[in-house]
């Protein structure tokens, strides 16, 4: 019998590329969300609960024969935590909370649990350097803040209830799948599909702010391709198996290499052979200057490697899935 893993946010981005590689890898995949954000996703799938993850014990019979629990389900933008914090706590802390607690005093699971964390627990870092595991994380936004918290929460839940836990802190997930079967949503909100949206509708693209503290002035980030992460998930429930009872661990994802927004605009005026139209907006509150990852002790302990994640693939995959899927 296949192994079964459960993938939270199984119709989104990082989802449903996750979905695609554990069920290429030969498990019976099963996937929770609200809302079908990708509806490509669902041929990867070989059951789908369209509900809230938190009631993933209702909807999903025989939870003790799931291996693996990949949580990728939550609200993810900077910005509009900070108008609406309550909605990031609440998805994002407070319902893995329940969820966790469910898996416990309902079923009494011990499986593995892979959390979907981010760079935004760091917040803003002391000078234009490499993160590492050890950094503080002292995060500047709602949103960096429900995800450390979702990681401590995460790690008392394994200490108390014997489940091993590993979280993986993404450093800017980004292109799409290399056979345009999966990609991101048209209109998306993050940088790489913004730009080419923009370009592709006609419009000219607002970037936000040009004072920031880089050779620049504008934002650098570590841009990591959506297949190495859904990777990553793969690597962490085989890395999770060796690991001890009651342990949790916590990973950077990245490759190293920070790229500025400029230097962003102009790979996709390479990806898509004319130059781009861009203006010069306000900057927007909770953007660090700077966040590149040292993702080392991840490498050390896996045999993954950001294989996929060179800028020129990930803004070539991005195209050919806009060009493909955009309206």
């Amino acid at each position: 019998m296949n192994k079964r893993v459960i993938i939270t946010g199984a119709m989104g981005f990082i989802g449903s590329h996750t979905a695609k590689v554990f069920k290429e890898s030969g498990y019976h995949v099963i996937g929770v969300d609200r809302d079908r954000t990708i509806p490509q996703a669902a041929r990867f799938l070989d059951q789908l609960f369209v509900d809230d993850f938190v009631d993933v014990t209702a909807s999903v019979a025989s939870i003790n024969d799931v291996d693996a629990i990949i949580h990728c389900a939550g609200t993810s933008l900077v910005g509009p935590s900070i108008a609406d914090p309550y909605t990031y706590y609440y998805n994002n802390s407070a319902k893995t909370n329940s969820l966790l607690e469910q898996l416990h005093s309902k079923f009494n699971w011990h499986g593995k649990f892979i959390f979907s964390s981010s760079a935004a627990t760091y917040g803003q870092p002391q000078g234009n350097q490499q993160l590492y595991e050890t950094d503080p994380q002292t995060p500047i936004n709602p949103y960096g803040r429900s995800k450390l918290f979702c990681e401590h929460v995460i790690q008392d839940h394994c200490r108390a209830h014997g489940i091993r836990g590993i979280a993986l802190r993404y450093f800017n997930a980004a292109g799409c799948d290399a056979d345009s079967e999966l990609g991101h949503v048209v209109n998306d909100t993050h940088m790489i599909p913004r730009v080419l949206s923009a370009y592709r509708q006609g419009q000219t693209f607002t970037l936000f702010g040009d004072n920031y503290n880089t050779k620049d002035g504008t934002c650098v980030r570590d841009y990591l391709h959506v297949t190495d992460i859904a990777r990553a998930h793969l690597e962490s429930v085989c890395l999770a198996e060796v690991m001890k009872t009651n342990e949790f661990r916590a990973y950077n994802l990245g490759t190293g290499q920070g790229h500025s927004n400029k230097e962003i605009i102009w790979s996709c005026n390479w990806a898509v052979r004319e130059k781009i139209d861009f203006k010069i907006g306000p900057r927007r509150d909770g953007d660090p200057d700077y966040l590149v990852a040292n993702s080392d002790c991840f490498q050390q302990d896996t045999s993954w490697r950001p294989d996929n994640s060179s800028i020129e693939n990930i803004v070539t995959t991005a195209w050919a899935w806009e060009r493909k899927h955009g309206s």
